[in-house]
Order: structure tokens, then C-alpha cells, then sequence
């Protein structure tokens, strides 16, 4: 027994060995590093890869739940080989600790090239801009596009990584909803998709990044490319109309009846939304849409942040079946007096399971920086369409989690309510009047130090 109990300590011990160095690596240790440990250790290191697939954050968690997506980023920067490019565009950028993972890789030889919108400039901006200079003509820089980088008005709001060769991979893409700042950990739900080895969608991104670096008016401004495996609506999109909006494009070929081979729900088109941003004119007509998919039978589900008035009304309307269900997931959890939301979602994605145009067993998912408003149209913005059951089902999984546990109910619809306990607050005075703490609930403010108006 004695023995026994021995071979498996040692075991144990053994096995904590063999998943040292891997944790190591993925905390940022460099590849020659783990190499050499490995060494000492008699240990075979395999080297770094990033993990594909959907990536998801949860601001009400804890630090694993927070960071989980910038962790993703951090770590490529950390194994990019020297000699290979990083380019990262996107709209803020305030994580201090992000500016010097890309401060190291670019003293060990990596070449970096950062893209920045105009509305900030933070010290994490600042440190890179020392570090690289801002001349787009040599292998490194960091440069602020004055307004759009490639539109004639909007801002730089794409979020795009690409990493020539990190770890062993290369061909890198990265690209969903996440900025590299404080709120999109703490206060956002964020996405993020991770595809290595895709040439084809690598080489377009970077055309896109190479038109964005010369910071003046693309022509065309519109893009639509299909790559095949992806396919990519690259905006601004001038003139838009109900008829010819990439969303409604997106949804027009959705059939709601006839889902095969394990998709959908008893053979419905099963159809998710998480938006942060929802509004206007625009806003209204796509509610409208996926209200009439519901109504032939579609399983739909919508999620928001920040829902304008007549697209809520609009989205809310019975059809024969009921109406849409719908949750909302912003909320206030502070004591500011005029009621500002602090926790939201940031996503911009759609998920679409089942009959599609021809296919029968379709699994799409749509995701990026564009939101459901008119300013999704009118900048620099992009969609991507990604196939695979995998990644819907990550999706779809991402989308239950917060309609199940980090959001309310709007209107009729059914689900369960998270009601986190509202905080302790003083009483507010205006003037000689008491002026008592509103619930966290309702009357909500879409403005404030938390919230991104993107």
C-alpha cells in the first residue's frame, strides 16, 4: 500500500511538472525561454499556439472571466517571432500593460505597426508613439488617423490583430469587438474570433490595414470580398438603403423552415443577436426583419445595450407566434447621480443555424465592429462571416450565458432576470430638495465615463 500510495505522489508531481511549462508559455514566457526550460527539466516543450475559435469576457466576473480575452492578444504579442509583423488597428486603446508586451516585442526585433483612432490620447498611446515613432515608411510606427483612416467621415472603429507568425503559427487573425482599454474588461461584454494559418483571410485584412495606414479617402469605399472559407463587408457604405443595407442583405436568405443535420432548433433556423447598439431608421427596419423571421418561424433571440425607442416598439410588435423574445444586459451599479450604465455589452454579432439560401444545414457566424445604427454604415467598420457548427455552438453558448444569467427580460418575453443587488448610496441634493437614488433598472443614462458610445 505503502508503495502504492508513493507511485501515485509521484504521479501527481509528474503530471504538475508536464503543465508547468505550458502555463508558462501562455502567461507571455518566450519560446526560447520555455525551450530552454524544457531542456533543464528533460521535458518535451511543444511550441506556443494560439487557440482558435470564439473567445468571450464577462465584466461581472472574476479576473480570469475579465481578461480572458486580452490574455488571447497579449500572449500572440508575447510569441511573435522575431522578424514578423504585428498590425493592430482599432479604435481605443488605453491598457498600459498591452503597450509594453508590444514595447518588448519590438526590442527582440518584431516589427509593430499600430493604427489609432483620434478621440483619445492615453499614456499607453503615448509610450508606443515614443517607442516607435509615428513614420509610417518604416518597418515600426504608431500613428493617430486624423478622423476615418480610410472614410471621408466616422471614425477608425474596425478591431483588427494580425500576427505574421506567433508561437508556431502564422497567418494569424484576431478581430470581433474588443478594444484594448480598461472598460472592455471591466464594463463590456466583448467577442473574439481566432483564426491561424488562413492565408487568404490574412492577405485581405492586410490590404485593408495597408489602405487604413494611408489615412485618406478608399475607393471604393464599399467592399464586399468572398474568400471562400470567409466572406468580409468592408464599409463605409455610401447611399444606404432598406434595399440594399449589408445586414439586410445578410438576412434576406434566411429560410426559417427545413434545418437539417443537427442544426437549428426541430428544424427551425435557429438566429441570435447580441448587439451593443441598436437605433435610428436603420435600426428600426432590421427589427423589423428579424421580427417577421420570427413570425414564419424562425427561433430568434435578440440581446442589446443600448435599444432606440421605435426599433424596441418596432422589435415588440405580436405576430401570430407572440412576440420576438428579447433581454436587455446594460445596467447601473454605481452611485453616479444621473443614473449612467456602467455594465454592458459590446458585442456586434449574429449567428445563423440552419437553412440558409441552398444549404439545409448552414452555421454561420457574423461578427466585427459594426453596429445595428447608422454610424455602423458611415466609418471605418468591417463584418466577417465565419462557417463552422464549432464556432456557432461558441458562440450560441456565449449568448445563452448572458441571456440566462447576465440580463432582464424586455417587455413579455420570458427568461430569467439578473438583478444584481443595487449599490448603498448617500442621498443626492439639488439645491435645498432631496433628490433620492433612482433603481438601477430603469430611466437609464447611455452616457458617462463607462460607456462607449461606439
Amino acid at each position: 500500500m505503502r508503495s502504492r500510495i508513493l507511485a501515485l505522489v509521484g504521479a501527481v508531481a509528474l503530471g504538475a511538472s508536464l503543465l508547468a511549462v505550458p502555463a508558462q508559455a501562455g502567461a507571455g514566457t518566450s519560446s526560447a525561454g520555455a525551450e530552454r526550460t524544457a531542456a533543464r527539466t528533460g521535458v518535451t516543450k511543444q511550441r506556443w499556439m494560439p487557440t482558435t475559435g470564439g473567445w468571450f469576457n464577462d465584466p461581472w466576473g472574476d479576473a480570469e472571466a475579465k481578461y480572458r480575452i486580452e490574455r488571447q492578444i497579449v500572449a500572440a504579442i508575447n510569441h511573435a517571432r522575431k522578424g514578423s509583423y504585428i498590425r493592430i488597428a482599432l479604435y481605443s486603446f488605453d491598457r498600459v500593460n498591452v503597450a509594453k508586451a508590444l514595447i518588448n516585442a519590438h526590442d527582440r526585433g518584431v516589427r509593430v505597426q499600430v493604427l489609432h483612432n483620434d478621440h483619445q490620447y492615453t499614456t499607453a498611446m503615448k509610450m508606443l508613439k515614443h517607442e516607435l515613432g509615428s513614420n509610417r515608411s518604416k518597418k515600426s510606427w504608431d500613428y493617430i488617423c486624423k478622423t476615418g483612416c480610410r472614410s471621408e467621415q466616422g471614425v477608425l472603429h474596425d478591431k483588427i490583430y494580425l500576427f505574421e507568425h506567433t508561437g508556431g503559427a502564422t497567418d494569424v487573425v484576431m478581430t470581433g469587438s474588443h478594444n484594448l482599454t480598461g472598460n472592455a474588461v471591466n464594463h463590456q461584454f466583448n467577442d473574439l474570433l481566432i483564426k491561424a494559418e488562413v492565408p487568404r483571410l490574412y492577405d485581405r485584412l492586410l490590404d485593408l490595414f495597408t489602405e487604413l495606414k494611408r489615412d485618406r479617402t478608399a475607393k471604393p469605399l464599399f467592399q464586399h470580398s468572398d474568400l471562400g472559407e470567409f466572406e468580409l463587408w468592408v464599409m463605409p457604405h455610401p447611399r444606404t438603403t432598406e434595399q440594399n443595407d449589408p445586414i439586410m442583405n445578410i438576412l434576406r436568405p434566411i429560410q426559417c423552415q427545413g434545418a437539417q443535420n443537427g442544426t437549428g432548433t426541430g428544424g427551425r433556423t435557429k438566429i441570435r443577436v447580441s448587439m451593443h447598439a441598436w437605433n435610428g431608421a436603420r435600426g428600426t427596419y432590421i427589427a423589423r426583419r428579424l421580427r417577421h423571421l420570427y413570425a414564419q418561424g424562425c427561433d430568434v433571440r435578440v440581446l442589446w445595450a443600448l435599444g432606440g425607442a421605435e426599433m424596441k416598439r418596432v422589435i415588440g410588435m405580436s405576430t401570430p407566434r407572440g412576440t420576438v423574445p428579447r433581454h436587455t444586459d446594460s445596467y447601473n451599479t454605481d452611485c453616479d447621480e444621473l443614473q449612467q450604465v456602467d455594465m454592458y455589452s459590446h458585442q456586434k454579432y449574429l449567428t445563423v443555424s440552419g437553412h440558409y439560401g441552398e444549404d439545409r444545414s448552414a452555421s454561420y457566424v457574423f461578427t466585427g465592429s459594426s453596429n445595428y445604427t447608422h454610424s455602423g454604415l458611415v466609418g471605418d467598420e468591417m463584418i466577417l462571416r465565419a462557417p463552422g457548427v464549432h464556432l456557432v455552438n461558441q458562440w450560441n453558448r456565449n449568448f445563452d450565458f448572458i441571456w440566462n444569467e447576465r440580463s432582464r427580460p424586455v417587455g413579455d418575453s420570458p427568461g430569467p432576470t439578473f438583478a444584481p443587488t443595487p449599490p448603498t448610496c448617500t442621498t443626492y441634493r439639488t439645491g435645498s430638495s432631496a433628490a433620492a437614488r433612482r433603481a438601477t433598472t430603469t430611466d437609464l443614462s447611455f452616457s458617462g465615463r463607462y460607456w462607449e458610445s461606439d
